[in-house]
């Protein structure tokens, strides 16, 4: 479990510098719209198994249900980008004024280097889902 909560601690950071890195920019305004930007990214990963354990026919009443799975969906694709980005940014360090975007940064990546950096950026970013769905419940109950 402690594996669990460190990795969601970094896809946390990660989560944060990487959107500090796309936006390019340490203004002040910028910094706030990152940490609410990772806020909204955790919160959402935390409420996956609220949000997809329920099952609804589509109809209007549905309708809200339908609309926090979009933005969970856009979501947890904005940590895995940003993450993503941030993990290659720290492994490949591009020269100062090179590109920070993430195709770029993932050209400098060796094989090796791609591969480790993809593995971890998954397992981090499902870490946050995981606890999610482990919060109140046995870990012995849940694995069996």
């Amino acid at each position: 479990m402690a594996a669990l909560q460190l990795s969601t601690v970094w896809d946390l950071v990660t989560t944060f510098l990487g959107i500090l890195l796309i936006l390019d920019s340490l203004h002040p305004v910028i910094i706030s719209l990152a940490v609410i930007g990772t806020l909204i990214v955790v919160a959402f990963s935390f409420a996956t198994r609220s949000l997809w354990q329920r099952r609804q026919r589509f109809s209007a009443a549905s309708l809200p249900l339908l609309l926090l799975r979009l933005v969970w969906a856009m979501a947890i694709a904005v940590d895995l980008w940003t993450s993503l980005t941030c993990n290659a940014w720290f492994v490949g360090r591009p020269p100062a004024g090179g590109s920070l975007a993430l195709a770029d940064l993932l050209g400098r990546l060796s094989l090796g280097q791609l591969i480790l950096v993809v593995f971890v950026t998954l397992v981090t970013g499902i870490s946050p889902i995981l606890m999610g769905y482990l919060r109140d419940q046995d870990i012995d109950a849940w694995l069996s």
